[in-house]
């Protein structure tokens, strides 16, 4: 019996949702990548809602299957513009030819990324009360209930 993969997908998961056969370790690589983009490690895997669980599997698994057609990820140069025959190309952001397009979506939906909620406090009160984060899993433990 093997070891379970230290990653937030697996290789099913990338043939599921891309239709690209990959193996165990193009994975491991691409779950790298994203743990640089997401701030956070698998190891915090236990303390993230199913939310973001559900994106940062959709993301490795984008990532892994985006990896497997670009085998010179590691090795490349960054330009901001290249220009051959009269054609020219410009990236679409900074981190383009690192980050799987549809990675990137989905990296950008989790909650710990969102601005902060504030709510105004009412109309004789023109300051805001910031309420931390969104992620449930992190912000649910610190309030406390009170009936309305």
């Amino acid at each position: 019996m093997t070891a379970p993969l230290e990653a937030w997908a697996d290789s099913d998961d990338v043939d599921l949702w891309t239709g690209i056969a990959v193996d165990d370790d193009a994975v491991l690589r691409a779950q790298d990548i994203i743990e640089i983009f997401a701030g956070t490690t698998w190891l915090a895997t236990d303390q993230i809602s199913e939310r973001n669980l559900r994106l940062l599997n959709r993301a490795v698994a984008y990532q892994a299957a985006w990896m497997a057609s670009r085998p010179d990820m590691y090795s490349h140069f960054d330009v901001d513009t290249v220009s051959q025959d009269g054609a020219s190309f410009t990236p679409a952001t900074v981190n383009a030819q690192l980050l799987a397009p549809l990675a990137q979506r989905c990296l950008r939906r989790l909650t710990w990324g969102w601005k902060p909620l504030r709510v105004r406090r009412g109309y004789n009160h023109p300051d805001y009360t910031d309420l931390g984060p969104r992620d449930s899993a992190v912000a649910d433990v610190d309030k406390i209930w009170a009936p309305m």
